[in-house]
């Protein structure tokens, strides 16, 4: 048997039998209060669209802070190698193992996490850090 050549075939798949379809598209059902079904209109994003929309606001702030600058004045360049911090400004030390933090200060990787521990906030300006840190390349270069 042949399958007719005027005819297609479509399938929708009810990923929510639960939710009144008339109701979520128009804001109105015919049944009114004796409908069975859930009366909602909220949309709620799904994983994947939720895993992309945070890619792509993390992606743009990666891109802005790769060394460190986020844009801000006292924040510097990779060619302002005059104005980088030479120790510490936790133990007043020379740098071992440099990091910088998103709001652009420069620690030791130990110091900071000691400091860290205590509260999540920069130890100088107090922007919450979320504990988010990378490695000073700029000062690693020196």
């Amino acid at each position: 048997i042949k399958a007719s050549a005027n005819i297609r075939s479509t399938f929708m798949t009810d990923y929510q039998p639960d939710v009144c379809k008339d109701y979520k598209q128009t804001g109105f059902c015919g049944f009114g209060d004796t409908c069975k079904f859930l009366h909602s209109r909220e949309d709620y994003k799904a994983g994947w669209q939720l895993d992309k929309d945070w890619q792509i606001s993390k992606g743009d702030q990666n891109a802005k802070n790769e060394d460190g600058y986020n844009g801000n004045a006292d924040v510097l360049k990779d060619t302002e190698h005059e104005n980088l911090p030479f120790a510490c400004f936790i133990c007043k030390q020379s740098f071992k193992m440099p990091i910088v933090t998103n709001c652009g200060h420069y620690f030791c990787e130990v110091c900071f996490l000691k400091e860290f521990k205590k509260k999540s906030a920069c130890y100088i300006c107090g922007k919450d850090t979320n504990g988010v840190f990378k490695p000073a390349r700029n000062i690693i270069k020196l």
